[in-house]
């Protein structure tokens, strides 16, 4: 494995692994949910972290505590599996973190189940609070009230392999807009022969496709579930553009027969190797791509039949219920997120900005497609769902049977109908 790969490992962890508790209920009707008027405790402070994302934080933390040796945070990484198991215990038992940076997908999760503080008053009188990432702040809403804020984020994209494009005679100036044109692509690419190939996706990998595969639905103007999150939209005219738009490079052999089975273990290597013409990857690839010598990419939003769309991944930042000190913990976010933190710390490893008014900095416009990809956290989405892990990230859960029925099965009508049990089985669970 190379030394590319080895950094992506915590990475893929965070698509690969399945943390059921995020699922759980808790009996909570007696605990209202703090408030930010409840904020007490200005001494050291501790933060929780994902293994995944740990670099970054560290990073934050080094230059906290620099600033701030009466406060210092002292951070915590968790498994990523375990991570939200581990932290409805400690709040349960009393031994809360104060901070604490979880998976966007999960935060409706701990809301649910009033885990969390309400810290609306504090963000309302944020100066750049039209600035942070919509989606981020949106699903870190519950009946008007904002219980977290985006903390480290990352968007999906479509990559492309600007080479496989000028030898197949495409613009590499131009990648597909469209549904119709990244077929249309994906012939012409896999044409070249020699085992290339015009297109893949990690076929038996529920958590890669949640991130890449709906993108391709949202922007075909539909969805597959509701607004609020409580039931499955199989049959959405969306639904139907993007997946039959994989079963048709499937059943034409655009992609390697290897799609199928990919879990993720290897969802990176085909592109890696220049024998691939696209895939939708998130925006953590672009320095993973970067490293590998010779390889020519681009990125673009990923199309649909009606526009682009992207998947908002990363962590929300939020205190902890019970935290012992609350008040360093909205100061530590507070300055996380202030202009000079975003371009001096946040930037500077790499990573996108939370804020629209940040990303276009130095050290971002360095790499064209980082920027690009910062560009699109405006618009990015996150799905509404409490259940997110048990419906997307579950390899046995319907989201994934669901594709694999349509594409590889090639049996939409059985697809739509066991996935819609399945969706409405776990929902109901």
């Amino acid at each position: 494995m190379p030394p590319s790969m080895r950094r992506l490992t915590p990475i893929l962890a965070a698509f690969l692994t399945l943390s059921l508790a995020a699922c759980s209920n808790t009996d909570s009707a007696d605990n209202a949910p703090a408030t930010s008027n409840d904020l007490t405790g200005s001494g050291p402070a501790t933060l929780w972290v994902r293994a995944a994302d740990e670099p970054m934080d560290k990073a934050l933390v080094a230059a906290w505590n620099e600033a701030n040796p009466e406060r210092k945070i002292t951070m915590l990484t968790v498994p990523d599996a375990q991570y939200v198991q581990k932290y409805v215990q400690a709040v349960r038992s009393g031994d809360a973190p104060d901070l604490v940076a979880v998976d966007i997908a999960n935060v409706k999760s701990l809301t649910s189940q009033n885990l969390l503080t309400d810290i609306t008053s504090l963000v309302d009188a944020l100066p750049y609070k039209s600035a942070l990432a919509p989606a981020a702040v949106q699903i870190s809403t519950v009946g008007g009230k904002i219980y977290a804020l985006p903390h480290q984020l990352d968007v999906s994209m479509l990559y492309y392999n600007k080479d496989l494009f000028t030898r197949a005679g495409l613009d590499p100036a131009k990648p597909p807009a469209s549904l119709d044109e990244l077929v249309a692509d994906a012939r012409k690419i896999t044409a070249l022969g020699g085992d290339t190939y015009g297109f893949t996706f990690a076929g038996n990998c529920a958590g890669c496709n949640a991130y890449t595969l709906l993108p391709y639905i949202w922007a075909s103007g539909g969805d597959i579930m509701n607004a609020e999150g409580t039931q499955a939209t199989l049959d959405d005219p969306a639904v139907k553009a993007a997946l039959d738009a994989h079963k048709t490079m499937w059943d034409e052999k655009l992609m390697p027969a290897a799609a199928k089975d990919d879990n993720g273990a290897t969802w990176l290597n085909g592109f890696q190797s220049g024998k691939i013409g696209m895939i939708a990857l998130g925006s953590f690839a672009i320095s993973v791509y970067k490293a590998q010598a010779g390889l020519n990419f681009g990125v673009t939003n990923i199309p649909g039949s009606k526009g682009t769309a992207s998947f908002l991944g990363g962590d929300v930042v939020g205190i902890a219920r019970g935290a012992k000190n609350a008040k360093t913990a909205w100061d530590f976010i507070a300055w996380s997120m202030s202009e000079d933190v975003q371009k001096s710390v946040v930037a500077k490893t790499g990573q996108l900005t939370v804020r629209s008014d940040t990303a276009d900095n130095e050290l971002t416009k360095a790499e064209p497609r980082l920027l690009q990809a910062n560009q699109l956290v405006a618009t990015a989405k996150v799905p509404a769902t409490a259940k997110y892990n048990s419906l997307f990230i579950d390899p046995t859960g319907p989201y994934l049977q669901f594709i694999r029925d349509w594409v590889f099965t090639g049996d939409p009508a059985k697809a739509i109908s066991d996935g819609k049990s399945g969706f409405s089985s776990r929902l109901a669970s």
